[in-house]
């Protein structure tokens, strides 16, 4: 099997990274977010020489890319990927704020405060690495004054920091709580509308009752009002051959009769009202007279029932020596047929226990039987694969780091496509399951 320095390289690469990848899956189960450092994007285009790459032949790009770590450039690449995802939710909670202007949205966010020391020492390494680089080329002189105006352009907006205020990150648990808040401020708002719906519902059928009473009342006016009027062919004839007086006369005989009835109810309920008071008044009286009275109807009373109660708790304690004596015979009876019945279980109990004992052991002969063949078998097919795997790995030459980036590229590209697929199908499902209530509602209409 040949090893080359190369292919070790590239195994270290590849373990180091599901190692990465294993640790970042773990930290999304956790729900913990840690912000990355501040990128120095030119550091980063001069350590790698983005600019010159595109103008080099697929030869020249090669040999560039044989120099690369792989390890170096993943790392990079997670990096820009989490400092993306960290500035889309800094833009979140910003533009929460601003729209709302409530400055507790700020509250549980992450201060970064980053000293203007601290990125001094980072972009003076970051110039070294890249003067490290710059060297080994042959055009170093020509990288040595944009290098250092981008590197004063980069340290520039560090004087500037103290005017622009402090910079605040947001972490989950920030965003749980707005949230949190959001939502109780909804369930608020809900209850608030359904206590008033109902304060409204309620009065709506307050004056639905009311109009209603009021609908009957005036269909009965209606209909006493055209039997007064209409009672026969000779009402209509004199409707039509009646003068204004005539009329007048009989509608004002018509009101006055209307009063008269409602006059003669009014009487009648208040009558009603004044017998009711009346009768109620009379039971309270009758009420004072028999608690007045009561210690002197009851003496007589009470010692007839407590004659009666000697005497029915005298028949209750017979009886209950009789029964105390029927339950000492049917006890002793009783136990004896509980011990009987008590050693006929136990028997039944470990001849079960011996039974089932027995048939373990013979699954467990029969299975460990099974077992042997098949790790017989298992063992067969290991050593034929194990021989194929030893000629292969005499046989295998390790990949270049172009084609381990092409390859990641491609898996890249394929987990996007995925991605993409998997929303359609959930907003597929959604569509179809609004479908089915749909149709579901329009089969129960």
């Amino acid at each position: 099997m040949s090893t080359t320095p190369h292919s070790l390289k590239t195994d270290v690469s590849m373990s180091h990274k599901s190692d990465l990848k294993s640790h970042l899956s773990k930290a999304a189960l956790h729900q913990e977010f840690v912000p990355p450092q501040d990128l120095d994007i030119s550091a980063i285009m001069y350590k790698y020489y983005l600019e010159e790459y595109r103008k080099y032949t697929p030869e020249e790009r090669d040999s560039r890319l044989a120099t690369f770590d792989a390890m170096d450039m993943l790392r990079t690449i997670e990096q820009i990927h989490n400092d993306v995802a960290t500035m889309k939710l800094e833009n979140y909670i910003m533009v929460e704020f601003l729209e709302k202007n409530d400055p507790k949205l700020l509250i549980g966010l992450r201060q970064r405060r980053t000293s203007i020391l601290k990125r001094f020492q980072n972009k003076q390494r970051a110039s070294f690495h890249g003067s490290q680089r710059m060297s080994s080329r042959q055009s170093s002189s020509k990288r040595s004054i944009p290098l250092s105006t981008s590197h004063l352009a980069s340290l520039s907006p560090t004087a500037t920091d103290r005017r622009r205020g402090t910079e605040y990150k947001l972490n989950f648990k920030a965003k749980a709580e707005m949230a949190e808040k959001r939502a109780a401020e909804v369930e608020k708002r809900v209850v608030d509308i359904e206590r008033n719906a109902m304060l409204e519902v309620k009065q709506l059928r307050a004056k639905i009752e009311e109009l209603r009473a009021r609908s009957e009342e005036t269909m009965e006016t209606e209909n006493n009002f055209m039997l007064h009027f209409l009672r026969d062919e000779n009402d209509v004839a004199f409707l039509e051959s009646a003068t204004e007086r005539q009329i007048e006369r009989k509608l004002r005989k018509f009101t006055s009769n209307w009063f008269k009835n409602a006059r003669a109810l009014l009487g009648t309920m208040k009558l009603t009202i004044v017998s009711l008071q009346e009768t109620c008044q009379q039971h309270r009286a009758d009420l004072i007279t028999k608690s007045d009275l009561s210690g002197i109807l009851t003496a007589v009373d009470f010692e007839k029932l407590i004659i009666k109660r000697t005497e029915l708790i005298n028949q209750l304690e017979e009886k209950n020596i009789h029964m105390a004596g029927l339950k000492g015979v049917t006890g002793k009876t009783s136990l004896a047929m509980t011990e009987e019945k008590q050693a006929m279980m136990n028997l039944e109990s470990e001849m079960r226990t011996v039974h089932n004992r027995t048939e373990e052991v013979a699954r467990a002969i029969s299975k460990l039987e099974k077992e042997v063949a098949i790790v017989e078998l298992h063992n067969d097919k290991d050593s034929v694969t194990l021989d194929e795997l030893r000629a292969q790995l005499q046989e295998y030459e390790a990949p270049s780091v172009s084609e381990y980036i092409e390859r990641k590229e491609e898996a890249l590209v394929l987990e996007k496509e995925e991605k993409m697929l998997q929303r359609k199908i959930y907003i597929l499902n959604m569509k179809l399951n609004n479908l089915m209530r749909r149709r579901m509602r329009v089969s129960d209409f």
